[in-house]
């Protein structure tokens, strides 16, 4: 009787080597799926604090007050701090600067001073109309532009 095959590799069929082929499929459809989820769930709710932004960034353009800008500067910060803390997941392409940083960090730098003075111009009671409504849609297009 001879044995062939033995000493020799890869000759004999890997056993459960199917299933673990369709393990790695089942997980990488699941966990694809799981993404897909999680990332339309974010971008719900992004839309859900960008409409807010806009209701009360019309509220402040009609009276702009202590109240109206607290509550403008909270919604500001709420969606800011979840755009930063969901862009790695969310965001599939990264922005970098000449010098290495990632450009998300100028952008919300760039909202913060604009926040500022914008509370800077109600607080002195020399705001008009267009300056608010100018502030309030440069805000507008940095949000646009850190959502895409």
């Amino acid at each position: 009787m001879k044995i062939e095959g033995l000493g020799t590799r890869g000759t004999m069929p890997a056993m459960g080597s199917s299933s673990t082929r369709k393990t790695n499929a089942m997980e990488s459809d699941f966990s694809s799926e799981f993404e897909d989820q999680r990332s339309s769930a974010s971008h719900e709710q992004l839309q859900r604090l960008l409409d807010q932004i806009d209701e009360q960034g019309a509220k402040l353009t009609k009276t702009p007050t202590y109240d109206e800008l607290i509550e403008y500067r909270s919604l500001i910060k709420n969606f800011v701090g979840t755009v930063v803390s969901q862009m790695y997941d969310v965001s599939t392409q990264s922005g970098w600067d000449r010098m290495g940083r990632q450009k998300v960090y100028t952008t919300v730098r760039k909202i913060d001073t604009e926040l500022e003075s914008m509370a800077e111009k109600i607080r002195l009671g020399q705001s008009e109309q267009l300056d608010v409504v100018a502030s309030h849609d440069a805000i507008r297009g940095m949000l646009i532009d850190l959502y895409m």
